[in-house]
C-alpha cells in the first residue's frame, strides 16, 4: 500500500501523479521492492482494452488493489490514488445498504418470534386442557 501511495504522491520511474512528469531515472526504486511491478500493473491498466469487459486478470488485480486501499486509507479527501474517494462512496453506499437489509433481516426474525411464541402459547393451553379433561395424547 506505501508503494502504490509513494507512485501516486511522489512519482517513480516511470509512473507519477497526473499532474507531475515522472522521473527520468531508469534504474529500480530503492524504496520499495515491488514499485516495478505496481509501475507495470498501473501501465498496463492504462491502456488494456479488456479491462473495460472485465476479462483481464492484471486489471482485475489493480482494482483490488485500488479497492484494498480505498478501504484502508484515512486521507480520503487529499489521498492522490486514483479512484480512492470514489470506493469510500462506494463502500458508504454499500453500507447503508446492509444495514438497512439488516434492520429488516432483524425485524422479520422478531416478527417470527412472535408468530412461534403465539403457536407455543396456544399449543400450551391446549395441552393444559387436555391434562384438565384427563385426555392425555388426545387431540381436541
Amino acid at each position: 500500500m506505501e508503494c502504490l501511495q509513494h507512485i501516486c504522491t511522489e512519482g517513480c520511474t516511470s509512473v507519477g501523479p497526473h499532474d507531475m512528469v515522472p522521473g527520468k531515472k531508469k534504474g529500480p526504486c530503492s524504496k520499495f521492492s515491488t514499485c516495478q511491478g505496481i509501475q507495470q500493473l498501473i501501465n498496463h491498466f492504462a491502456t488494456c482494452k479488456k479491462r473495460v469487459n472485465g476479462g483481464c486478470l492484471r486489471c482485475k488485480r489493480m482494482w483490488q488493489l485500488l479497492r484494498l486501499h480505498s478501504s484502508i486509507c484515512e486521507q480520503s479527501d487529499s489521498c492522490k490514488v486514483p479512484l480512492c474517494r470514489q470506493f469510500k462512496l462506494k463502500i458508504l453506499q454499500e453500507k447503508k445498504k446492509d444495514d438497512l437489509r439488516w434492520k429488516l433481516l432483524v425485524k422479520k426474525v422478531v416478527s417470527a418470534k412472535t408468530i412461534s411464541s403465539l403457536s407455543l402459547t396456544k399449543r400450551r393451553k391446549e395441552e393444559d386442557q387436555r391434562e384438565k379433561l384427563g385426555l392425555r395424547g388426545y387431540r381436541l
